[in-house]
């Protein structure tokens, strides 16, 4: 027998007692399960009167995860019915059982139009209100007349929502954007705070949507500026005040839109308008900082004056005195964007930034770390590095990384003399040197062998921090080329400075510097240069020939091959049948040429034809610049331009490696001569009949779209190695947006190899460029033509881009 039918169904709050009384979710299914079928058997009765009930427990059901679709229709019916509750439940449950994508959405137009008719605001509300948030293209264009009209209702409530709704009709159909533009200034002069802000919002979704479109409102930004004076100088009730702030969002809003719709010269009002703003605003409470925050925004964003944007950069000072974390991060934020317009303004807060490199949260601290190489300049580098210095003994070893590589290369860039960057460069070493990276040791080589007047100077400060530190590998790896270059000197000279008197050493004491980093658990790189330095010393300081000896021959059973083979070769090379040319052989290595530092690319693993490329080794590599080998078995031509200095003593030439440990070596006169920067030997009379070639060039626009633009200018500097090709790759910004975040990855084919330098930045303003250098070698050079693969990540308006693209548009045989 049929259990008769309920007249009176189960009461919303009576459904959620008994989900809550659930102790598992099986019995919290079950429950759902039994209501769902209760409902749907009450939708299938048309005389049902509890209908509405039933849809606002379905939407509880719908909050906890359950399917809800067979109430879709009935929502439909709710909002049709005469009676305001079950309209009020009907439209919101459309708005949340229902999407965009729906079918059956397309029912409730008519009646959506019918309701906007209506006498009754709540009614005409509820149906702008679903409009807003559900409407599909077909129904915005359908409605969009009503909306229209609506924006002009003389009730502030149907105003309001109104202009919300015609901001979804502009998004959702932005060939309508026409038909709204003429409601635009009616909204901004309203005397309702919430339509003037929702107006001002509809606006901003205008520009978004159409940038080109802004100069049209440009006849605006009066309306804007009174708007905004209005809520400045004229006392309102107190429910719009938060932290003794007039209405801080609608200010906000404000402010933005002028932002967007100042043109090319912004008008004496607006900047009269945001100082005052920037002047006037309370910033004892976040209200107030927040409105402060967004005036210097905007004053970034505009082509201000020089005492405006000296004020917005005052009121991020002051942020960063604020013991708030949040407006700290974002005054040093907001600083590094000021610091490109006006560097001045921003130094008057240099102290106060370097304070923030203490600052307990490492987002700060990284964050101001790069603002403060950005003050870095000749007159302050000093001082600025002296504080980062000091900082770097108490920083944390996640941070030291970051903090080393800012430091060397303000160092780098703003050096006033060659003592004092060497002497900073010692002091980072000495405190860090194992984060130091290994472009900046060779750098600092370089200064010595180019400096004759600071080896001396340099050999005995680093020979001394060796001594009382084996722990820092780029201090151990630059003092150890120094000792084997200019060793020498440590026996010969005796130096006043002023931090002392740096004292002649003993030859005993040398080698037992030495010896110091040679101990078991020392990295192997380590070892091979104390060889190699070893070997030099032979030549240097002869009288320690037996004590080199012995050390060296204690690596011939090392378990790394590399120091095996450089044991046994060195090992030779101090026997006795060599002595007529160990000196010429170990003589100082020649001035090389100095080369920009590099980063390896990462390769696109979504193309399976490109490879990682492989980085060529570098004249300015560490472990190049110390690496006897390279001097003694290469054998290439060079340029007569890059010849520094010759050898004045005969030397043997070699045919294969195994002549260097025959017992009867051929020499081969005349002398050879060492290429400076590969470090290769070639012979002098090659060179006779050198005549200079101009570089062959070609240029083209590697990628191209409506954001950014992409240049290759190709050139061959070595007319007489065609396989080398040197790319200078200019990027530039073609959109309204800043770029941020931006970052060039690139993989070659097999036969290619390339070096990449790193952008100086990683963001570029409007109508911006950012360049970088590319070094290809062709090893197919004629045969195999040259194609780059390219990934290329940026973000625009925190939204992330990351565009792929195939470069093969250089000439053939190139």
């Amino acid at each position: 027998m049929q259990a008769p039918k309920k007249e009176q169904p189960t009461r919303l709050r009576d459904l959620i007692k008994a989900v809550r009384a659930c102790k598992t979710a099986a019995e919290e299914r079950a429950v759902v399960a039994q209501e769902s079928a209760e409902i749907r058997e009450s939708f299938r009765d048309e005389t049902y009167r509890f209908r509405h009930r039933s849809v606002a427990k379905l939407l509880f059901i719908q909050m906890m995860g359950y399917p809800t679709n067979f109430g879709q229709v009935e929502c439909l019916k709710l909002i049709a019915s005469s009676n305001y509750t079950e309209k009020r439940v009907g439209y919101l449950g459309l708005t949340q059982l229902l999407n965009e994508k729906d079918d059956v959405l397309m029912m409730v137009t008519n009646s959506m139009q019918i309701d906007m008719n209506s006498s009754n605001t709540q009614i005409i509300g509820m149906a702008l209100t679903a409009l807003a948030n559900i409407a599909t293209a077909e129904m915005c264009r359908d409605l969009s007349k009503d909306v229209c009209k609506l924006m002009s209702h003389n009730n502030s409530y149907i105003r309001k929502r109104a202009t919300i709704a015609g901001a979804r009709i502009v998004r959702k159909c932005p060939d309508l954007i026409e038909d709204f533009q003429g409601e635009v200034p009616k909204v901004l002069e309203d005397r309702s705070h919430v339509v003037v802000m929702n107006g001002v919002n509809l606006l901003l979704e205008i520009i978004k949507i159409q940038p080109n479109i802004k100069q049209a409102f440009v006849q605006y930004s009066g309306l804007v500026v009174r708007a905004m004076r209005n809520l400045i100088h004229t006392v309102h009730s107190p429910e719009h005040t938060i932290g003794g702030v007039t209405d801080p969002f609608l200010q906000v809003s404000l402010i933005k839109l002028m932002s967007k719709i100042a043109g090319a010269e912004p008008s004496e009002e607006m900047t009269d308008c945001l100082a005052q703003v920037a002047t006037n605003t309370e910033p004892a409470k976040n209200a107030g900082n927040a409105v402060l925050y967004e005036c210097v925004r905007t004053i970034m964003d505009i082509s201000s004056t020089s005492g405006l944007r000296v004020l917005a950069t005052n009121i991020m000072g002051r942020f960063l005195l604020n013991r708030d974390n949040n407006l700290r991060y974002v005054a040093l934020n907001s600083l590094l964007k000021l610091v490109k317009v006006d560097l001045l303004a921003v130094q008057r807060h240099k102290t106060t930034i370097i304070d923030c490199l203490k600052d307990a949260d490492i987002a700060i601290r990284k964050k101001a770390l790069e603002l403060t190489y950005c003050l870095i300049n000749e007159s302050n580098v000093k001082q600025i590095v002296k504080e980062m210095i000091d900082f770097l003994i108490a920083a944390e070893p996640e941070f030291k990384e970051a903090l080393v590589t800012k430091l060397c290369l303000a160092i780098e860039l703003h050096s006033p003399t060659k003592q004092w960057h060497f002497d900073s460069v010692l002091r980072v070493l000495t405190l860090a040197g194992s984060y130091v990276p290994e472009e900046v040791v060779a750098s600092t080589a370089h200064i010595i062998s180019s400096t004759p007047e600071l080896q001396s100077y340099a050999v005995h400060k680093l020979f001394n921090a060796l001594v009382d530190n084996t722990e820092q590998q780029g201090l151990v790896l630059l003092a150890l080329w120094s000792i084997g270059e200019f060793g020498n000197f440590l026996v010969s000279e005796t130096l006043k400075t002023s931090d002392g008197e740096l004292k002649a050493m003993t030859p005993n004491e040398i080698i037992q510097g030495v010896e110091k980093t040679m101990t078991p658990i020392a990295a192997d790189i380590c070892k091979e240069y104390a060889l190699t330095a070893l070997i030099k010393l032979s030549v240097r300081i002869p009288q320690a020939v037996q004590s080199i000896r012995r050390l060296i021959e204690q690596q011939i059973s090392a378990l790394n091959v590399e120091l095996q083979q450089r044991a046994c070769e060195y090992i030779q090379l101090l026997g006795s049948n060599w002595d007529s040319i160990r000196g010429p052989l170990l003589e100082k290595m020649p001035i090389y040429a100095k080369a920009p530092a590099v980063d390896i690319p990462t390769t696109d693993s979504s193309s399976p034809v490109l490879e990682k490329p492989k980085t060529p080794t570098q004249p300015n590599s560490a472990q190049n610049l110390l690496d006897i080998e390279t001097l003694i078995f290469d054998s290439q031509p060079i340029q007569q331009s890059q010849i520094q200095q010759s050898t004045e003593v005969p030397q043997p030439q070699f045919e294969s490696l195994l002549d260097l440990f025959s017992s009867t070596p051929q020499p081969s006169f005349p002398a050879p001569v060492l290429n400076p920067v590969t470090g290769d030997i070639s012979e002098p009379d090659k060179f006779e009949d050198f005549v200079e070639i101009t570089p062959i060039k070609h240029n083209f626009i590697a990628f191209e779209d409506e954001e950014i633009n992409v240049d290759f200018n190709c050139t061959k500097p070595e007319p007489d190695a065609l396989e080398n090709t040197q790319i200078s790759v200019i990027v530039s910004n073609k959109c309204s947006k800043d770029i941020v975040g931006f970052k060039l990855s690139a993989a070659v084919l097999k036969h290619l190899e390339f070096s990449f330098s790193s952008a100086a930045s990683t963001s570029m303003m409007p109508g911006g460029s950012i360049q970088m250098q590319m070094k290809m070698k062709n090893k197919a050079q004629g045969q195999k033509p040259i194609a780059i693969r390219m990934k290329i990540d940026y973000t625009i308006d925190s939204v992330p881009r990351s565009k792929l693209s195939t470069v093969d548009s250089f000439p053939p045989n190139y």
